[in-house]
């Protein structure tokens, strides 16, 4: 019989905001400028977490820039910044020379004078159980390499495959086990444009569709192991109406958090989740 220990290596009830930033921006004198504007976000437009994103946000042949970028803007202003700092690292299930990458990414920015102001890192385009064991080890390893506290780094993951779907009802048996340290796992967030790839879903339109199971997936998911649920971005920044409707349809799920791409959505995000 496995016990598990549901015991959380964090403080945070919810999230009510998830807000990506690109790490390196090509063609501008200081690549890291998107870096820079996001830590000195304050009041109500800070999200609860921060998220400097060297995956989908920056160009492939920028993702080493931007590792230097993380460390210096987050060493220089993270302690200042008001929320939490998880950056984003590639990670594909079915590449492990992307797996590799992503670890030495976490490697270069835990090692760095940016330790210190990091509380985790969120892991993409993860598989099924087995796949979200190796982003764990991984970071056991780096904290282990970094002489950082064992468990330090929390884990949150993107859900961006129907095997990672599948792979949250297994959540509840596998935290726990002593074979991995998945009690680091902190926030489960959709994905829905490569899930919908992943799907190979389509509509008339072409416009993603709701996926409203999904979310409720995410939000069971997420309750049942005791994690945060968020949902993915709303591509549409100008509809202000149809955010705050899709983020009125969340609540009723159970998710609270919403990826937030400007800080205009950071702001409606964080006032509108608030009880009446």
């Amino acid at each position: 019989m496995v016990v598990i220990d549901m015991q959380r290596h964090y403080t945070r009830e919810f999230v009510r905001t998830f807000f990506t930033s690109p790490t390196a921006v090509q063609g501008e004198d200081d690549s890291a400028k998107m870096l820079r504007g996001a830590a000195g976000l304050r009041g109500m437009q800070a999200p609860d977490v921060w998220v400097p994103d060297n995956e989908d946000a920056t160009a492939p042949s920028m993702r080493e820039e931007g590792v230097e970028n993380i460390v210096e803007v987050v060493a220089e202003h993270g302690a200042d910044f008001p929320g939490e700092i998880h950056p984003r690292i590639v990670w594909h299930r079915e590449d492990p020379a992307l797996r590799h990458q992503g670890f030495q990414q976490m490697l270069s920015i835990a090692g760095s004078d940016a330790a210190e102001h990091i509380d985790g890192f969120v892991v993409p385009e993860v598989g099924d159980a087995d796949d979200w064991k190796k982003a764990d080890e991984y970071i056991t390893v780096v904290e282990h390499e970094t002489g950082l506290e064992a468990g330090c780094l929390s884990m949150s993951v993107i859900v961006e495959s129907g095997e990672a779907e599948l792979a949250m009802g297994d959540l509840r048996e596998e935290m726990g086990r002593p074979s991995n340290n998945l009690e680091r796992l902190f926030l489960l967030v959709d994905g829905e444009v490569d899930y919908t790839k992943d799907m190979r879903a389509m509509t008339p339109t072409g416009e993603l569709p709701p996926w409203p199971e999904l979310r409720h997936n995410t939000s069971r998911g997420a309750s049942a192991a005791g994690l945060i649920a968020v949902d993915g971005p709303y591509d549409d920044i100008r509809d202000v109406a149809g955010y705050r409707e899709r983020m009125r349809e969340n609540r009723a799920k159970g998710m609270t958090g919403i990826w937030s791409l400007t800080p205009g959505q950071v702001v409606e995000a964080n006032t509108n989740p608030l009880p009446p």
